[in-house]
């Protein structure tokens, strides 16, 4: 393949297709949404329409088009946020729409996906390089590929709105462009002041502590690579990690388990640790399903507590660190949910995250953070021209990102797992040569002709 060339040929604001009614011009923030990190989330989808079908201007209208009218139904995503009384201002300022023009056909990026070349499919850097009080909380770049082909870069700001919120407005906007309307009357008519009125934010809130705070991350120059679980090496790990505390673990707390199994081991054998180094893994989990609370109802923005797990200096099986996954996530259960409503609890437990060095007070323990992807639907975003053929993460390397970081998303078949992890460079590459971790996971597969299913 010749080196891929994308170049942007026009950006322009979107705007609600009707105004936001006046008394809904103030969205008041939870207190999770004052905790979640200032990022964008990216998330690319990929789509092989043939030439012969690839009427530009009719793709771009029908896209922006129906966007317009999805920001009327989640009208604070068209605003912007005003950081110091933590609510954001429906102004229908809009949100940002991007298209570019890709030298090749996509087919040849699917067939050898180069991940380091997958962030010029998006409109935005992962961390804002303007005032938050400017950020729009939606971009968007629609790819078209001279051979054939859309790929659409979607960036969705993590402030305002979880994985899940986002999945329903993807569901929404792409129900609307492909003319489906009937489908789920909840995804067109969000709720935004559930969570708000719950929990609503905290005043003297300023902590960044939804995951756990940042001394406990670390920067440094960091390697992404994308590594496949197929269903049967997925099938392998639930069998090994089984144990009569968890008989069957699901497909998330096997792979993660393994992953941060294996990691660990590397980054020890790449700085030669003599001794077992503290670590924790911390991942968020969804709360709509955990509590009596209305929030299974659609419910808009964050919903989510971060699980922190501590690893065990002793614990060298797959079944412990399952078993302590496991404990970790029913502990976040209805009462636990409930007890956060409380202002004084909320606090004492987030300013618990704040200080790693009273935890650990002789050495800073090595923190892998998990996000989990898998059944969201971003597997099922139909814009007209069928689902995509691949959705993925942002590739790349990085040094202004934190290091021990992990995505899973679901392959295209919706069986396997693809594990999109940053790692410091030597770490990486001990992981790359790990001949367990390569039995198991398959590093950077073809996407063509969906050669991941076929494995699956």
């Amino acid at each position: 393949m010749e080196k891929m060339k994308v170049e942007i040929i026009s950006t322009e604001t979107i705007r609600p297709s009707s105004p936001t009614p006046t008394h809904l011009r103030t969205y008041k923030m939870s207190r999770f949404d004052q905790i979640s990190p200032k990022v964008y989330l990216p998330i690319i989808f990929y789509y092989p329409v043939s030439e012969d079908h690839l009427n530009v201007k009719q793709i771009s209208a029908r896209l922006k088009d129906s966007l317009s009218e999805t920001l009327s139904r989640f009208h604070p995503l068209a605003g912007r946020i005003k950081n110091e009384d933590a609510s954001v201002d429906c102004n229908d300022e809009g949100v940002m729409f991007s298209e570019a023009r890709v030298n090749c056909d996509l087919l040849e990026v699917l067939r050898d996906p180069k991940t380091d070349l997958l962030s010029q499919f998006l409109p935005c850097s992962l961390v804002p390089t303007v005032p938050l009080d400017a950020v729009p909380q939606v971009a968007v770049q629609l790819n078209i590929f001279e051979s054939g082909g859309i790929v659409i870069g979607f960036c969705s700001f993590h402030l305002v709105a979880d994985g899940t919120s986002w999945s329903a407005f993807l569901k929404c906007w792409s129900s609307i462009a492909r003319g489906s309307y009937s489908y789920d009357e909840e995804l067109i008519s969000p709720d935004f002041s559930v969570t708000s009125k719950l929990f609503p934010p905290m005043e003297s809130q300023k902590s960044n502590a939804f995951l756990i705070d940042n001394r406990w991350l670390s920067l440094g120059r960091g390697v992404r690579r994308r590594f496949v679980f197929d269903a049967a090496a997925i099938s392998v790990l639930k069998g090994k990690a089984a144990s009569q505390i968890v008989p069957e673990p699901s497909r998330f707390e096997a792979v993660s388990a393994f992953v941060w199994k294996s990691a660990l081991a590397a980054s020890r054998a790449a700085f030669g640790s003599h001794k077992l180094q503290p670590s924790i893994m911390s991942f968020p989990a969804n709360m709509r399903p955990r509590t009596v609370l209305p929030l299974s109802k659609n419910p808009i923005g964050n919903c989510a507590w971060g699980v922190v797990v501590p690893y065990p200096a002793e614990e060298t099986e797959l079944q412990g660190l399952v078993g302590r996954i496991r404990a970790e996530i029913e502990k976040i259960d209805n009462n636990f949910v409930l007890s956060l409503q409380d202002g004084e609890k909320f606090r004492v437990i987030t300013k618990s995250r704040e200080e790693p060095e009273e935890i650990y007070p002789n050495a800073k323990p090595e923190m892998y953070a998990f996000t989990n992807w898998c059944k969201l639907g971003y597997n099922e975003v139909d814009f007209g021209w069928g689902k995509p053929i691949w959705v993925s993460n942002i590739g790349g390397d990085s040094n202004a990102y934190y290091i021990r970081n992990v995505i899973l998303m679901e392959t295209s078949c919706g069986q396997g797992i693809e594990a999109w992890m940053m790692l410091h460079e030597k770490v990486m590459e001990i992981l790359e040569n790990d001949a367990e971790f390569s039995a198991m996971a398959t590093l950077n597969p073809s996407i063509a002709d969906r050669a991941s299913c076929h494995k699956e």
